[in-house]
């Protein structure tokens, strides 16, 4: 695991806000991320996931640990008479997935290319523009049960997705880490 202590955060915010985190760790594996909510030491103190940091506007300096997704990959998992499954690592970047989509000549998210952060961050928000949503799109995800520590499936239902809402925002907000996104 790569703990690092009194990190600033500047570089890991769109706002440029150059604040620090006492503990700070990028995880690019589930099992990474396992090990680091495995470890004792850090079991009580505060926990923020950080994908883009195009949302976060830091006030102040973060004295827990501050954990940055940034699982990658982009394959199609399954295919089908009206579908691709594609899905990608939660720290991958929402634009390169557009991108990689368009180049392959997948369609159904070209509509939100250009939106800053994660794939993993897009179905908390439910991202959306030009009238196209996520929820349009999204077959399911894959998150890290924070309580049992857990690998957890939740499907679009599961998601209760709303106009920039999910249930990432308010039944599971800090229960679970999201680890990988699959459209459709």
């Amino acid at each position: 695991m790569n703990l690092l202590e009194n990190v600033s955060l500047k570089p890991y915010n769109t706002f440029g806000i150059d604040v620090s985190a006492k503990y700070f760790s990028t995880f690019t594996t589930i099992e990474q991320l396992q090990a680091i909510l495995e470890n004792k030491d850090l079991n009580t103190l505060p926990r923020l996931i950080l994908g883009g940091g195009s949302n976060m506007l830091f006030t102040k300096d973060f004295d827990g640990i501050l954990l940055r997704n940034r699982i990658p990959g982009i394959e199609v998992v399954e295919e089908d008479s009206a579908h691709w499954y594609v899905k990608s690592g939660a720290g991958v970047l929402w634009h390169d997935q557009v991108l990689w989509c368009i180049e392959r000549g997948y369609q159904g998210i070209e509509n939100l290319s250009l939106i800053p952060g994660t794939s993993g961050a897009a179905p908390i928000q439910n991202i959306g523009a030009y009238g196209v949503e996520l929820k349009d799109t999204f077959y399911q995800l894959e998150a890290i049960d924070l309580t049992t520590g857990k690998l957890v499936v939740y499907d679009k239902e599961a998601c209760d997705f709303g106009y920039r809402q999910s249930v990432f925002k308010s039944d599971l907000k800090g229960k679970v880490i999201i680890t990988s996104v699959t459209l459709a």
